[in-house]
Order: C-alpha cells, then sequence, then structure tokens
C-alpha cells in the first residue's frame, strides 16, 4: 500500500498504522501544497476497502478497482481546492502516452473535482446544484466517452481539450473558497451510514478555509466517530484549525519534498522526462504551474497594472482626502515599469481590457491569485520608506476591501469583473 506516495516518510507510520490496526477514526495529514497528502487519503481509503492481505496497488480486487478510478460508493470528497493544474498537466501526460497509467491519473484527476458535486452533499441546495447540472453532465459524458471509445488521437485532443475548458469552467463557477455548513452537515450524516463496503472514507481538503458554522458541525462528529468511517482532514496551514478540532485528530506530517524527489513524481507520475532535461532543477509546484493557462507572473503584471490605476486615477480627481499620501503613492510606483494608461479611459473599460488579458478568470485560482498580489502590494507599501501612520491606515481599509472582494466572489458567487470594479471604486475613493 502507499506505493503511490512517493517521497514522503509519513506514509511508512501510516501503513504500519493500518497493518496494526492502531489507525484512529480521525487523523490530520499537514503539510504544503503537492506534498502528496489528497493521494495519500485516497490510497488509505483503497488500503482499508481492500481484500487483499497487504493491498497491493496492483490489487485485482472489485473494492481497489471502484477506488483507483474514485468511483467507491464509500468515498465522499470535499472542500475548496484548487484543480486546474493537476487537470491540465494530468491532460498532458495522457495525450503522450494514453495507454499508459497516464490515463487513470487524468481520470482520477477530474473525478477529484467532480466528486464535490455529489447529489448527497448538495442535498436541500438542489437550486445551486441545478445550474451547475449542465456543465457536470458534459464532463461525465466526455470522461466515459474517452474510456469507453477506441478514438483516433485527433479525436482524443479534442476531446481533452473540451473536457479541460468544462472542467476549469466548473471549478470557476462551482468551487468556493470556504466549505459551507451544509455540506459538512450533509458529510456527517453519510459518514454516520453503513458502507457498501468495508468502511467508509471522508476526506475534507483544505479543512482550515471553513466558515464558523461549518467548524462547529465538524467538531460534533469528531466527538463521536462512527466507526465504519475514517475521516481524513487535510490542511496547509495547522494552526488555522481550531484547537479543539486538533486535539481529536492523529496528526501525520507531510514534509517538502527534496529536488530529487520531486523530480521522481514529475517523470514517475506526470511521465515527463523532458521536463527535466533543462540545467535548472523543477519544482513540482513550478512544474504544475506551467500548465495553467494564466502563468504567475501574469497575474503580478496585471495587479500592478490595477493598483496603478487607481493611484492613476486618484491623480485626476480635484480633491482627495489624503494629497501627501497621493505623492507617496506616486513615489512608490516609480520602481515598476511605466504602464501606459489612457487619460480618460473609463474603468470598465480599463478592467474589461485587465480582464481579458487574465482570460477572462476561467480558471478559479486567478482571481484569488490576483487578489493576493494586491495584498502582497499592500503589504510592500507598509515596508517602503513611504509607510507613515497615514498610509497604514488607508493600507488597512484597502485590506480590508480586498478581503470583501474576496469574499464576494467565493461565498456569494459574484461575478469576478463586478467584484473588481466595486473594489476598484472603494479603494479610489478611500484616498
Amino acid at each position: 500500500m502507499f506505493e503511490n506516495v512517493l517521497g514522503q516518510n509519513a506514509v511508512a507510520q501510516l501503513a504500519l498504522d493500518v497493518s496494526s490496526g492502531t489507525l484512529p477514526p480521525s487523523i490530520l495529514f499537514e503539510g504544503p501544497p503537492a506534498s502528496g497528502k489528497g493521494t495519500a487519503a485516497l490510497e488509505l481509503g483503497r488500503a482499508l476497502s481492500c481484500l487483499t492481505p497487504g493491498a497491493p496497488w496492483n490489487c485485482t480486487c472489485s473494492e481497489c478497482a471502484k477506488h483507483r478510478q474514485l468511483t467507491h460508493p464509500d468515498l465522499l470528497l470535499l472542500g475548496s481546492r484548487s484543480f486546474s493544474a493537476e487537470i491540465a498537466a494530468s491532460a498532458a501526460a495522457y495525450l503522450r502516452e494514453p495507454e499508459s497509467a497516464a490515463k487513470l491519473l487524468f481520470f482520477r484527476s477530474l473525478r477529484k473535482l467532480l466528486g464535490r458535486f455529489n447529489p448527497l452533499l448538495w442535498e436541500g441546495e438542489e437550486a445551486r446544484l441545478g445550474k451547475l447540472s449542465p456543465l457536470i453532465s458534459v464532463c461525465n459524458e466526455t470522461l466515459e466517452e474517452l474510456g469507453a471509445l477506441e478514438l483516433s488521437q485527433s479525436d482524443r485532443e479534442k476531446l481533452t481539450s473540451q473536457l479541460i475548458k468544462n472542467a476549469f469552467q466548473l471549478e470557476r463557477e462551482g468551487i468556493s473558497d470556504t466549505i459551507p455548513i451544509f455540506q459538512i452537515r450533509r458529510a456527517a450524516y453519510w459518514a454516520r451510514l453503513a458502507p457498501l463496503g468495508k468502511k467508509k472514507l471522508l476526506v475534507i481538503e483544505n479543512a482550515d478555509r471553513m466558515q464558523d458554522g461549518a467548524r462547529n458541525a465538524l467538531l460534533k462528529i469528531l466527538e463521536e466517530p462512527p466507526e465504519t468511517a475514517q475521516i481524513v482532514l487535510c490542511t496547509t496551514k495547522k494552526a488555522a484549525l481550531l484547537p479543539t478540532i486538533r486535539s481529536r485528530l492523529r496528526p501525520y506530517t507531510f514534509e517538502k519534498r527534496n529536488e530529487q524527489a520531486e523530480q521522481d513524481v514529475i517523470r514517475r507520475v506526470f511521465r515527463d522526462g523532458s521536463a527535466l532535461s533543462g540545467s535548472e532543477p523543477v519544482s513540482l509546484e513550478g512544474y504544475l504551474e506551467s500548465f495553467l493557462p494564466i502563468q504567475p507572473s501574469q497575474i503580478s503584471s496585471a495587479a500592478a497594472l490595477y493598483f496603478a490605476t487607481i493611484v492613476h486615477k486618484a491623480q485626476q480627481k480635484k480633491l482627495v482626502r489624503y494629497p501627501q499620501i497621493l505623492e507617496d503613492l506616486h513615489a512608490f510606483m516609480q520602481k515598476w515599469q511605466d504602464f501606459e494608461i489612457p487619460q480618460n479611459i473609463s474603468v470598465r473599460h480599463s478592467l474589461l481590457a485587465l480582464t481579458k488579458d487574465l482570460d477572462n478568470f476561467s480558471a478559479s485560482f486567478v482571481f484569488t491569485d490576483f487578489l493576493k498580489e494586491l495584498l502582497s502590494i499592500c503589504g510592500q507599501l507598509l515596508r517602503s520608506r513611504q509607510s507613515g501612520p497615514d498610509m497604514a491606515y488607508l493600507v488597512n481599509i484597502w485590506k480590508d476591501q480586498i478581503k470583501e472582494a474576496d469574499n464576494g466572489v467565493s461565498t456569494y458567487n459574484l461575478n469576478p469583473l463586478s467584484s473588481l470594479e466595486r473594489l476598484f471604486v472603494a479603494m479610489l475613493e478611500a484616498i
């Protein structure tokens, strides 16, 4: 078991606890992004359900077949995360070697996303799910078509491209940044039902991103976990979990893999030795990001331009609250490249151009990362020589406004363009 989790010592202890029967019902996988926490959680579910002693990865029992495909009815996935990079990288591996294990890798990457729309998790919220149903159906139908038919390479590429496009849209429109209370309640109900196999597995990724009510609902099931279910929480920020939740979980720590281990993952899992042929070492996170439709550098430039446009518009105002701060902001921006900002361009038109450069936020991570870049600029301002009490006061206002914009999109499903337009006006009026 755990043969598919590379470069992590935590799985050795995990395998020992499974074999000895000392695994507690509720556990925590903590560690940095792309360290294999999610893969280990899914492999744990397979190992606990396997009908063969030792639960080898290539086991042919019916339970393992369903777990490998992530179609087992005793598996429930929830939690916010970014799917785009893994889906795109897995798709590239699949197109390079369509008859290899890369096919399973690609299908699993998609089912991790589709699993978030299990109807059981959305009972009582069918109206929300109904809006996404056409996209979900198209993704499932295309997956079936890829899996069932003998296809030419051109047909395979066409179907894969369309599937990626629909998956990105589904992620953008359907995955919120926080875990809602209704999903935790439905997951708790599901976990207490009898399993169809040996054991149920409930995986909650980025468990630190929960609404307050969801945390309290989770605490209830952790206090009295069902004997027939295994609960796995994953997080990159252990300290962000409530102490009362942490105290009920046995932690398993996943470390950032060393350079050789990360390259081993790229070579063996994503089957891409060519990516390692350059003189510079390639990190796993950097490798995955290279498949994204929008690169981090593009997001950084767009955020800088957005901020520069706010300052430019403030300079055109006849009255500002803090004339000295406006001069300080202009001085702060001298370290950046000169942006060409038309004198009379409207806010709406400037934002339309910006969102076009970011592919209209087609991938959900883009909007979140864009706001993170704005927060980073605020942090740079506080550390700059232009910083003073008035600047600190203004920056704190901006930070609150940026967080409100993030909440509007992630929690209330506001359109990113509309949210950015409102944020622009709010930041401008604060100067």
